[in-house]
């Protein structure tokens, strides 16, 4: 890859030579390690979050693009998770990053009316526990977004009706899915990359199922528009693995997604094992030598963190960061650089 020199390195070399043997002459100092633009964008949002918000750490903002394919799915704390770190991503500077999530506490007296619900108050998503306390918030505004409430609240574009407002083929993308969603917003659903998942009850247990389709079509499973497969007809719902192959039955046709083609690289076929999914078969990243969940830690001002099933450390200091520091959240140590 051609890599054009930076103007600044190329005048600090001219000064450099116009200086002679100088002693005097400070060298300029080596630039920063060119990192991986997610890990880049992680370190930013988290140092944004530790000047009066809240930083997740680094492997729930790298594990971001392993939760998105589920946005489909996704309901209450999981579904405002993945769209408020969507609004962190897209956020030009610190504020607004924090603004995707303003502190929950001045919700308290809206919750303590709305006990096991959530809640639009003005453009700001709210979750409430059954004791009546808010769980989480979203600035719907911060992400250019308005708050609606039908069955439950949400953020989004455009207002519609659920239950009324049929569901549509993109006309800029066939392989796109438009539908209203229970908050009564539309969302666009990218039929090549999204999953949905079915919850059979079967004598012994209940199964839950992933569905991943190819394209927008008509799904003669649910009598509506949806995401459906390109392959063979199927008459129930199936899941496979076929090697990095992930083949299931979407919309009474095989839908077959190839794992290993999907960005990051290294991901293969298998079978999700914790979480709201659970049981599911998916594209991710099987037996990773670390995990997701375990806990981050700090050596001096280098944070340590698993980067999507592969140990990853990073220098703060050698980045422009001030220092490493950690936290408890959520039971689980996470860290951080600060500004």
């Amino acid at each position: 890859m051609l890599k054009i020199r930076p103007p600044w390195l190329l005048l600090s070399t001219l000064l450099l030579s116009c200086a002679g043997n100088d002693p005097a002459t400070p060298a300029p100092p080596p630039p920063p390690p060119e990192l991986d633009p997610r890990i880049a964008d992680c370190l930013r949002i988290n140092a944004c979050d530790a000047e009066g918000g809240q930083p997740i750490g680094m492997q729930a903002c790298l594990g971001h693009v392993l939760d998105e394919p589920w946005l489909w799915a996704a309901t209450g704390t999981l579904r405002l998770e993945i769209q408020s770190l969507d609004c962190k991503l897209a956020a030009k500077d610190c504020a607004t990053v924090r603004a995707c999530t303003p502190p929950k506490d001045p919700f308290a007296t809206a919750c303590a009316a709305h006990p096991a619900d959530d809640i639009c108050e003005g453009q700001t998503w709210v979750l409430c526990d059954p004791d009546g306390k808010p769980t989480a918030a979203m600035d719907c505004a911060a992400a250019g977004l308005s708050c609606n409430k039908n069955i439950w609240a949400g953020c989004g574009a455009e207002t519609c009706t659920f239950g009324t407002t049929k569901a549509a083929c993109a006309a800029d993308d066939p392989d796109v899915l438009v539908e209203c969603t229970a908050a009564g917003v539309l969302t666009r659903i990218d039929c090549r990359t999204q999953y949905n998942m079915v919850h059979i009850n079967g004598q012994d247990e209940e199964k839950r199922i992933t569905i991943a389709g190819e394209t927008c079509g008509f799904d003669p499973q649910r009598n509506d528009i949806g995401c459906i497969g390109k392959g063979e007809d199927c008459t129930f719902f199936s899941q496979a693995c076929n090697g990095d192959v992930l083949e299931t039955c979407a919309g009474g046709k095989i839908g077959r997604r190839d794992c290993a083609a999907l960005s990051p690289e290294g991901q293969s076929c298998g079978f999700v094992q914790s979480g709201a999914f659970a049981g599911g078969a998916a594209c991710g990243f099987v037996e990773p030598t670390c995990d997701l969940g375990a806990a981050e830690s700090c050596e001096g001002s280098t944070v340590s963190f698993c980067n999507l099933g592969t140990p990853a450390k990073v220098d703060c200091q050698a980045q422009g960061f001030g220092g490493c520091e950690t936290a408890m959240l959520g039971g689980r140590t996470v860290a951080y650089c600060v500004p």
